[in-house]
Protein backbone atom coordinates (compact mmCIF):
# COMPACT_ATOMS: atom_id res chain seq x y z
CA UNK A 1 0.00 0.00 0.00
CA UNK A 2 1.31 3.44 -0.86
CA UNK A 3 0.87 6.57 1.20
CA UNK A 4 1.61 10.20 0.27
CA UNK A 5 4.40 10.38 2.84
CA UNK A 6 6.19 7.47 1.17
CA UNK A 7 5.20 5.07 3.93
CA UNK A 8 3.91 1.56 3.84
CA UNK A 9 4.79 -1.17 6.28
CA UNK A 10 7.43 -0.60 8.91
CA UNK A 11 10.20 -3.15 9.39
CA UNK A 12 8.36 -4.47 12.46
CA UNK A 13 5.10 -4.87 10.52
CA UNK A 14 6.93 -6.71 7.70
CA UNK A 15 8.58 -8.99 10.30
CA UNK A 16 5.18 -9.78 11.87
CA UNK A 17 3.60 -10.60 8.50
CA UNK A 18 6.52 -12.80 7.56
CA UNK A 19 6.16 -14.68 10.87
CA UNK A 20 2.51 -15.37 10.01
CA UNK A 21 3.49 -16.72 6.59
CA UNK A 22 6.20 -18.92 8.16
CA UNK A 23 3.63 -20.30 10.64
CA UNK A 24 1.39 -21.08 7.65
CA UNK A 25 4.26 -23.04 6.08
CA UNK A 26 4.60 -25.10 9.26
CA UNK A 27 0.88 -25.84 9.09
CA UNK A 28 1.16 -26.78 5.37
CA UNK A 29 3.86 -29.30 6.34
CA UNK A 30 1.53 -30.76 8.99
CA UNK A 31 -1.22 -31.18 6.39
CA UNK A 32 -3.67 -28.76 8.00
CA UNK A 33 -6.54 -27.68 5.73
CA UNK A 34 -6.71 -24.13 4.32
CA UNK A 35 -9.86 -23.02 6.23
CA UNK A 36 -8.31 -24.11 9.53
CA UNK A 37 -5.08 -22.25 8.78
CA UNK A 38 -6.99 -19.11 7.84
CA UNK A 39 -8.99 -19.25 11.07
CA UNK A 40 -5.94 -19.86 13.25
CA UNK A 41 -3.86 -17.10 11.66
CA UNK A 42 -6.82 -14.72 11.28
CA UNK A 43 -6.28 -14.16 7.57
CA UNK A 44 -8.42 -14.80 4.52
CA UNK A 45 -8.57 -18.19 2.88
CA UNK A 46 -7.57 -16.45 -0.34
CA UNK A 47 -4.26 -15.38 1.26
CA UNK A 48 -3.62 -18.90 2.53
CA UNK A 49 -4.31 -20.37 -0.93
CA UNK A 50 -1.91 -17.85 -2.46
CA UNK A 51 0.79 -18.64 0.12
CA UNK A 52 0.32 -22.36 -0.42
CA UNK A 53 0.71 -21.92 -4.19
CA UNK A 54 3.84 -19.78 -3.71
CA UNK A 55 5.24 -22.24 -1.18
CA UNK A 56 4.55 -25.14 -3.56
CA UNK A 57 6.59 -23.57 -6.35
CA UNK A 58 9.35 -21.80 -4.39
CA UNK A 59 9.46 -23.33 -0.93
CA UNK A 60 9.72 -21.52 2.37
CA UNK A 61 12.16 -18.90 1.01
CA UNK A 62 9.60 -17.71 -1.55
CA UNK A 63 7.41 -16.48 1.33
CA UNK A 64 10.15 -14.48 3.06
CA UNK A 65 9.85 -10.70 3.09
CA UNK A 66 11.81 -8.97 0.34
CA UNK A 67 12.10 -5.74 2.31
CA UNK A 68 10.44 -2.42 1.65
CA UNK A 69 8.83 -1.97 -1.73
CA UNK A 70 9.61 0.85 -4.09
CA UNK A 71 12.43 1.85 -6.33
CA UNK A 72 16.04 2.37 -5.37
CA UNK A 73 17.23 5.90 -5.93
CA UNK A 74 19.24 6.13 -9.13
CA UNK A 75 20.94 9.39 -8.16
CA UNK A 76 24.49 9.15 -6.89
CA UNK A 77 25.38 10.64 -3.49
CA UNK A 78 26.68 13.85 -5.10
CA UNK A 79 23.43 14.47 -6.97
CA UNK A 80 21.34 13.57 -3.91
CA UNK A 81 23.19 16.27 -1.96
CA UNK A 82 22.67 18.79 -4.75
CA UNK A 83 18.95 17.96 -4.99
CA UNK A 84 18.52 18.35 -1.23
CA UNK A 85 20.22 21.75 -1.43
CA UNK A 86 17.99 22.91 -4.31
CA UNK A 87 14.86 21.79 -2.50
CA UNK A 88 15.95 23.56 0.69
CA UNK A 89 16.64 26.79 -1.21
CA UNK A 90 13.14 26.85 -2.61
CA UNK A 91 11.69 28.02 -5.94
CA UNK A 92 12.60 31.71 -5.64
CA UNK A 93 16.34 31.04 -5.93
CA UNK A 94 15.66 29.30 -9.23
CA UNK A 95 13.96 32.41 -10.62
CA UNK A 96 10.40 31.41 -9.73
CA UNK A 97 7.90 33.84 -8.27
CA UNK A 98 4.71 33.25 -6.37
CA UNK A 99 2.75 33.25 -9.62
CA UNK A 100 2.26 30.19 -11.78
CA UNK A 101 3.86 29.76 -15.16
CA UNK A 102 7.38 30.03 -16.55
CA UNK A 103 9.96 32.36 -14.98
CA UNK A 104 10.10 35.99 -16.14
CA UNK A 105 12.01 36.48 -19.33
CA UNK A 106 11.24 32.98 -20.56
CA UNK A 107 10.40 33.14 -24.27
CA UNK A 108 8.00 30.57 -25.62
Amino acid sequence: MRYPDGGGLTAEQRRRREAIRMRAVDLFDEGVEVPCIARELRVSEKSVHQWRRTWGTGGREALRSRGPCGYDCRLGPHLQTKLAMWLAEGPRTAGRTARCGPPRGYAR
